[in-house]
């Protein structure tokens, strides 16, 4: 025991004082101000940027004039070309030289869009963001409650991402509605921005008659834009979805078409602004003449850092509800808090 004390000490002064990996990442900005540190990643034009001085810190990539490091790193373009290597010195200002196995390419920074830390093939990047809301009207005694979760996983050559939204209405005259949704998605990257995948969705909606439906599905698409400032991806699949209704009518099992088209449009200058744009059309290819559409826009302001408010607007739409007397569309709009990780 006495020799194992002396042992214990110097394996945890050891811990405390061993000499960590040097951080020898270099950013150098228009102004001539350099930071060194570690590159976390870029996208959406933020460059985000790990510092002893500053913490994790986003930067705005049209400022940067100069950036190097020693990581792995996967450098995409606006064309959708992928590079792997570390990112060496360039001979122009605005320029990024990936250096790997290929040997050392010279690319634009302006047609940079994306850049990711890569070791080994797990995940490295997590995104996400969490949101609340509560609206209440003392004339019609409408109380509203709105809840939403996301989250996006990336690796080399993956995307996975987990969607939740929930809104409850509550009103003296009526009884309580619900509307719910859960969306998982995955995403296996392809060159020059194609993409093939699956889906998961769950859905419950009391306006149109609807306790769950479950949809499984499996398609592809593409990344029609991809810029600093905007990104319009075009997606197209077959889906088998179960409807679980409230009003005693058997389960009901069909095959549907899906035909997605989104559009994001982002500006990083303070303060920072996002606004989403998703169009679905869901045809049934089992129930000749039925169609779905599910329709989606929101607009988030930075109020201050990773600190959001967020409007939102929705849209569900079923030509041929199944079930007798059921809504055709249910819409409205929502407020939240959120808080972006």
């Amino acid at each position: 025991m006495k020799h194992l004390l002396p042992a214990l000490t110097w394996l945890l002064l050891a811990a405390l004082f061993w000499p960590t990996a040097a951080r020898s990442d270099v950013v150098i900005f228009a102004n001539g101000d350099r930071l060194t540190g570690e590159v976390k990643s870029l996208e959406r034009g933020k460059l985000r940027f790990d510092s002893e001085a500053t913490g994790t810190i986003p930067v705005e990539w049209d400022e940067v004039v100069q950036l190097t490091s020693s990581q792995n790193i996967q450098v995409e373009t606006e064309s959708g070309g992928r590079y792997l290597g570390s990112l060496t010195a360039a001979t122009r200002e605005r320029y990024v030289v990936v250096s790997g196995d290929a040997g050392a390419i010279e690319l634009e920074a302006a047609h940079i869009v994306v850049m990711n830390v890569i070791e080994e093939s797990r995940i490295e990047r997590v995104d996400g963001s969490v949101s609340a809301g509560f609206n209440f009207a003392k004339a019609s005694e409408v109380s509203q409650v709105q809840l939403g979760f996301d989250l996006k996983a990336r690796s080399e050559k993956r995307l996975f991402s987990l969607d939740v939204a929930s809104v409850t209405t509550d009103s003296e005259d009526n009884e309580s509605s619900q509307r719910h949704s859960l969306n998982f998605g995955y995403q296996r990257l392809w060159p020059e921005r194609w993409f093939t995948g699956g889906v998961l969705r769950l859905n419950r909606n009391d306006e149109l008659g609807l306790n769950l439906r479950t949809s499984v599905g499996a398609g592809g698409g593409r990344y029609l834009r991809q810029t600093n400032s905007s990104i319009v991806s075009f997606i197209g699949g077959l889906q088998l979805s179960r409807e679980n209704l409230n009003s005693g009518i058997e389960n009901e099992d069909t095959v549907e078409a899906f035909l997605t088209l989104g559009w994001d449009w982002f500006r990083y200058d303070s303060p920072e602004f996002d606004l989403s744009t998703q169009l679905q059309l869901i045809p049934n290819l089992t129930n000749s003449g039925r169609v779905r559409a599910e329709f989606d826009v929101s607009m988030r302001w930075e109020l201050i850092p990773d600190l959001f408010w967020e409007l939102g607007f929705y849209d569900s739409f079923d030509s041929d509800p199944v079930v007798p007397g059921a809504e055709k569309n249910d819409y409205g709009i929502t407020t939240s808090l959120g808080y972006g990780f």
